[in-house]
């Protein structure tokens, strides 16, 4: 048993009308053509055929043409919230794929996520500026002020080196309160003034409390690269600079050059 919609059986109901109405018009004009009289049973069969004939007959074609037009609807309605849903999928795969690259309290890329980019820049030849900085003192902020206070100062440096640096760069968090930043296609001069900038910067982050303001300084040590490089011995060699930067004081920036004599272990 099927149901049948009233737009259905109004079509129905007008194809047996223009039906019923052909037929006695033929059986009007051509009987008496041929000698006889248009009265009687042939009168009464020339409605009755077409309606019992033709209602049935176009109720059911048009109820199947329905149908098939409502099915391809509803395959079409599918195919679309497939789409939506595959897109969704992409954005929410994208999103999560980016989130697991992110460290979740600074912003920065986390450490496996940074070591990537950078292997990244030394295979493909990228210039640039390596940088690790490492906040000054930090356990003693920690255990003065609290770790909540502590990682608002974390935050704090995220936050001037990301606003710091350009586009093209990309810098990290790769260690509790160690930072690296790659300064895509600088020179010396471009990477000691955006260092100077990053550490002029967090040195006047203002965080207060009852015991005073909390003294926030990050130490920089660097090297300029350029063309292809060893990501390991850069590591190196910045460390290195940082070490100096630290053991010259802390709150200050050293940069150095890259050890070109092991630029073929890359």
């Amino acid at each position: 048993m099927f149901l049948i919609s009233r737009q259905t059986l109004g079509k129905a109901f007008i194809a047996m009308a223009v039906s019923t109405g052909v037929s006695v018009l033929i059986a009007a004009s051509i009987v008496p053509i041929l000698g006889g009289t248009y009265d009687g049973i042939g009168m009464w069969m020339s409605f009755a055929c077409p309606m019992l004939i033709s209602f049935p007959a176009s109720a059911w074609q048009f109820h199947q043409s329905e149908k098939l037009r409502n099915s391809r609807d509803e395959l079409a309605a599918l195919h679309l919230h497939a789409d939506r849903m595959h897109r969704e999928l992409l954005l929410a795969h994208t999103a999560l794929t980016e989130k697991a690259r992110m460290d979740a309290m600074t912003g920065g890329l986390n450490r496996e996520a940074f070591f990537a980019e950078f292997d990244r820049a030394a295979a493909n030849g990228r210039a640039g500026t390596l940088l690790l900085a490492d906040a000054d003192h930090f356990k003693q902020i920690n255990d003065t002020f609290g770790h909540q206070t502590g990682d608002e100062a974390l935050m704090a440096i995220a936050s001037a080196i990301g606003s710091t640096t350009g586009i093209s760069d990309f810098w990290g968090r790769i260690g509790g309160e160690e930072f690296a930043i790659f300064l895509d296609g600088s020179d010396d001069e471009e990477a000691s003034a955006v260092a100077e900038a990053i550490r002029r910067n967090i040195e006047a982050i203002e965080i207060k409390r009852e015991r005073g303001r909390v003294p926030v300084s990050i130490s920089i040590g660097g090297v300029h690269l350029s063309g292809h490089f060893s990501a390991r011995q850069a590591m190196s060699d910045a460390d290195r600079q940082l070490y100096r930067a630290k053991r010259g004081g802390r709150n200050r920036v050293e940069l150095g050059e890259f050890a070109e004599d092991d630029v073929s272990a890359a």
